[in-house]
């Protein structure tokens, strides 16, 4: 498929093949601001090629929007994108932005997973790396993997979830394009996202130690700590697949990772999304304290058990 792709490149000058179902809208449609939509449509485009099952279906789509969503962390985005369903491609550009993206990453994402994607990816700007077309293009097919839940590679893996090949080829690899199609096996034609959920349910097998890598990585936890949050988070989600938690089981979850009740966090959340902030402000202070964190990371960690 990728030596189709490549000869089909050479002979439109470069332009993507289309999509065999180009009304199809993809599993996560990406708002992109209109000045770098415009700026990188080739590369929208290349990267929407890129990104398909294994019956050719693009995964995703890019569409460019001017009006300011009033997004400023990535945690507000992903509140944003679990309530509508709508994907979004920050760009931080100041350092004051988007303050959990280091100086010195490309770009972040969260890592979802094939049957529960998160369409949430802010690209860094203020990095000093040149940001042509083939950087962005590279760094964006990334970190949109990382949202349907491929993580880092290492070693002679040949891929671009590896950061030895980040920079080394055009787009994804034979490899990449592989684990798409192992992963996204059958035909998008009526598949949406609660659709692979209740697939994804039956089959998904999380590795708790990757999950704690991932849960370090993103929030700063120590390596112990996240062990521990990671077996609760994921004893949490297997049991809520089979039944309906109860509320003294919730507490105890909450209590174990953040420090207090889950009903307590809940409302304090939703206050905080109605324009209250002190009620949450004082138990992400708290949180804080019990992980370790800063504020901002336990902001993001509330997403894991409240969202």
């Amino acid at each position: 498929m990728k030596l189709l792709i490549v000869l089909l490149l050479l002979i439109s000058c470069g332009k993507p093949p289309a999509d065999p179902d180009p009304s199809y809208p993809g599993l996560i449609t990406y708002n992109v601001p209109t000045k770098y939509y415009n700026k990188y449509k080739a590369q929208l485009d290349w990267v929407e090629s890129d990104i398909v099952s294994l019956t050719g279906k693009h995964l995703v789509r890019f569409v460019s929007y001017d009006d300011d969503p009033q997004i400023t962390t990535m945690y507000e985005g992903l509140v944003d994108f679990k309530s509508s369903g709508e994907g979004w491609l920050f760009f931080k550009e100041e350092k004051d932005q988007f303050t959990n993206v280091g100086d010195s990453t490309a770009g972040r994402a969260y890592i979802g997973s094939a049957s529960r994607p998160l369409g949430v990816i802010v690209m860094n700007f203020t990095n000093s790396m040149l940001w042509t077309g083939g950087q962005f293009r590279q760094v964006l097919n990334h970190e949109i993997l990382h949202n349907f839940g491929f993580t880092h590679t290492s070693g002679s893996d040949h891929s671009i979830m590896n950061y030895r090949y980040v920079y080394k080829t055009r787009g994804v690899t034979d490899l990449d394009t592989q684990r798409l199609a192992d992963a996204f096996p059958f035909s998008m034609a009526v598949v949406s996202i609660k659709d692979l959920e209740k697939i994804g349910a039956a089959r998904e097998d999380i590795d708790s130690n990757k999950y704690a890598t991932f849960l370090a990585e993103s929030y700063g936890l120590s390596e112990s700590r996240a062990q521990t949050i990671s077996k609760y988070l994921l004893s949490y989600r297997k049991l809520a697949s089979m039944r309906d938690l109860t509320a003294k089981e919730k507490d105890l979850l909450s209590h174990e990772i953040l420090g207090f009740g889950f009903k307590k966090g809940k409302d304090a959340l939703e206050t905080h999304l109605q324009g209250d902030q002190n009620s949450l402000d004082d138990l992400i202070l708290k949180a804080a304290d019990k992980n370790e964190i800063s504020p901002e990371h336990v902001k993001e960690l509330f997403g894991e058990l409240f969202i």
